[in-house]
């Protein structure tokens, strides 16, 4: 009989919900708008291929786009818009460099 090894699991506690409400509100306002959805759009159908794929010499069709400077590291709304909808901030990734992205930023803050 095989025995498993124990596993530990964390569970993700808020800091604050109220404050993770609100970010998640003021996201979904800009990715909920029909300007964001024309802009991905378009960004896709200009670079089709992930660009962290390229820059690796894979051909990798993008299915996400990804802003290089996150449009929430502001507290300020016009500037949050601008780097929502700027176009020269954006980046075509497929799902697992998005997901890279996205994770290594979580370790570096939990270090």
């Amino acid at each position: 009989m095989l025995k498993r090894m124990p596993t530990i699991t964390r569970k993700y506690v808020r800091t604050n919900p109220k404050v993770d409400s609100n970010l998640q509100k003021d996201r979904a306002a800009i990715y909920g708008t029909a300007r964001w959805r024309k802009l991905r759009a378009l960004k896709l159908a200009i670079d089709p291929l992930c660009e962290q794929c390229l820059e690796e010499g894979r051909t990798v069709v993008a299915s996400d786009v990804h802003h290089k400077v996150s449009f929430m590291s502001t507290n300020d709304p016009v500037r949050r818009k601008y780097l929502a909808y700027d176009f020269d901030n954006l980046q075509s990734l497929c799902k697992q460099c998005h997901q890279k992205i996205h994770n290594y930023g979580k370790k570096e803050l939990e270090l």
